[in-house]
């Protein structure tokens, strides 16, 4: 009853804080109609949706966060796998939590009443309509890139979404620009190619997985125009695949996500005969990039693992290009520091693999 009536008490002085301010009504981006404070100076970002406020460079607005934010490990792996939160590590721990989060998950609606935020996001319909009626305060649904098909357009509708909310909009546009300058380029450079095919195997989604742990559609595959062999299921997103299938399919290039290298090399030393079938393998053509599915999608490590799956295919083309340096540039431009030092020291990304019989190995 006490906890009952606290609750109502923090709704009243919310609501009264709430319609002392000027207040606008917005679609948000599931096509819900919320009223929200014209000018949004406190945010609670959940269930992932952090990583926009990074990238829009509005942090200093945060007034709650989930505690898997604040977390160094997570579930055995450190969380450097989040290139966002390596943007943020140094002050997520002054801000009051406001549940354990994760996907699906609800926060702590008491935690989140006492923070007083004006506006709530989320990537979840469900959770935002019980948390708005719980809660009284405004939620929106912003859209995601979701391992069930990437599309780059989502992200940027997003960018634009969440610009307009916390009058970022310049900021929107330089990022909506920096990535259509990025995959114009990749594009380009790639224009009339020989199409050779490629497989990605072990990608994360949901945790590690290991070879037959694919995706569909892989957009830096889409960019660098050659041939997903994956694509040929005709589905979309992350796939499992028979591990059969690798060897009907034989790429002429491998690429190992580095969230699924252990379970790899596991898997190669109980099967070396099946690995030692690849021709990707056998000609030396085999390498690793940064796991991009981390609590959701990365963005940046994304565009950054395009750049260097383009320089392995296509050296000459991509002459001009350093992948670590592009990379670094890149994680400047989304997050306002370079943390690719810290990736590389979790992650063996960005390196050639040598299969021993004792283990795998990367260079």
């Amino acid at each position: 009853m006490k906890k009952a009536l606290l609750s109502m008490i923090f709704t009243f002085l919310l609501l009264s804080s709430v319609y002392a301010k000027e207040i606008i009504t917005i679609t948000d981006m599931a096509g819900r109609k919320v009223t929200i404070p014209k000018k949004v100076e406190k945010v609670v970002a959940l269930s992932a949706s952090l990583r926009y406020i990074v990238y829009l460079q509005a942090f200093d607005r945060v007034a709650g966060i989930e505690g898997v934010e604040k977390h160094r490990i997570m579930k055995g792996n450190i969380a450097t796998g989040k290139a966002y939160w390596l943007a943020i590590k140094d002050r997520v721990h002054t801000i009051p939590s406001v549940g354990e989060g994760g996907p699906g998950k609800l926060p702590d609606f008491e935690k989140l009443i006492a923070v007083n935020p004006d506006l709530v996001i989320t990537f979840e319909v469900d959770n935002a309509q019980l948390i708005q009626s719980r809660t009284g305060i405004p939620v929106v649904v912003i859209q995601y890139a979701r391992t069930e098909g990437f599309r780059i357009e989502d992200i940027q509708n997003t960018f634009n979404f969440l610009g307009k909310i916390l009058q970022k909009e310049k900021r929107a546009e330089e990022l909506n620009r920096y990535i259509n300058q990025c995959i114009a380029e990749i594009e380009r450079k790639t224009k009339n190619s020989n199409k050779p095919s490629v497989y990605i195997g072990a990608i994360s989604a949901r945790g590690a997985h290991g070879i037959t742990s694919s995706e569909a559609d892989y957009p830096p595959l889409r960019w660098l125009n050659v041939k997903n062999v994956v694509d040929d299921t005709r589905k979309k997103g992350h796939i499992f695949i028979d591990r059969e299938k690798l060897l009907v399919w034989n790429p002429d290039y491998i690429f190992i996500d580095t969230g699924g290298f252990s379970l790899v090399n596991d898997d190669y030393l109980k099967n070396k005969e099946f690995y030692k079938k690849l021709k990707a393998l056998r000609e030396g053509r085999v390498y690793t990039v940064f796991p991009y599915n981390f609590y959701r999608t990365n963005l940046e490590i994304l565009i950054a693992n395009a750049y260097f799956i383009g320089k392995v295919i296509y050296p000459e083309r991509f002459g001009d290009i350093n992948p670590q340096k592009k990379a670094e540039e890149i994680f400047r431009k989304f997050l306002g520091i370079d943390v690719y030092g810290d990736l590389k020291s979790v992650y063996r990304g960005y390196g050639k693999v040598e299969f021993k019989e004792s283990e795998i190995t990367v260079h």
